[in-house]
C-alpha cells in the first residue's frame, strides 16, 4: 500500500511552488503571450493567508506600464517556472476580457493554485 502525503508534506508543495515558480504569464483573448512577470516585479505579489491550501498570486497592471501597446486585450494567466518559453505548470485560468484602452486603465489579477489535502 502506497504511503499517504500528511498535512506537512502538502504544505511543502506549496512552499515549494511559491519558492519556485516564478513567472505568471498573462495572455490575450487569442491565447498569445502579453507579459510575463516575476514575483521580483512590484506589480506582482503573492497574497494568500500562510498555510493556505490556495495560493494567490495577484498582478497589477496599468495602461502606463512600459512596454505595453495600448489597446491590449487580457483575458487568460498561466504560471511558470522560467522566464521564457517553457511549459506552463498550471492549467490556463480564465477571466473575462480586458481591454486597456488608456494609460490611466487598471487591471488586477488574482490567479489562485490549489494545492488541497486530499483526505
Amino acid at each position: 500500500m502506497a504511503s499517504e502525503i500528511v498535512a506537512a508534506g502538502y504544505q511543502d508543495v506549496r512552499d515549494y511552488i511559491q519558492a519556485n515558480w516564478k513567472y505568471i504569464e498573462l495572455r490575450d483573448d487569442l491565447g498569445v503571450a502579453v507579459l510575463r512577470l516575476s514575483p521580483a516585479d512590484p506589480r506582482v505579489s503573492w497574497t494568500h493567508t500562510a498555510g493556505a491550501q490556495t495560493l494567490e498570486l495577484s498582478i497589477v497592471i496599468t495602461g502606463s506600464d512600459a512596454g505595453l501597446v495600448l489597446p491590449q486585450k487580457f483575458a487568460s494567466s498561466l504560471v511558470y517556472k522560467v522566464a521564457s518559453a517553457g511549459s506552463p505548470l498550471t492549467s490556463v485560468q480564465t477571466f473575462t476580457t480586458f481591454e486597456m484602452a488608456s494609460t490611466s486603465d487598471q487591471l488586477t489579477i488574482k490567479h489562485s493554485i490549489s494545492v488541497p489535502v486530499v483526505v
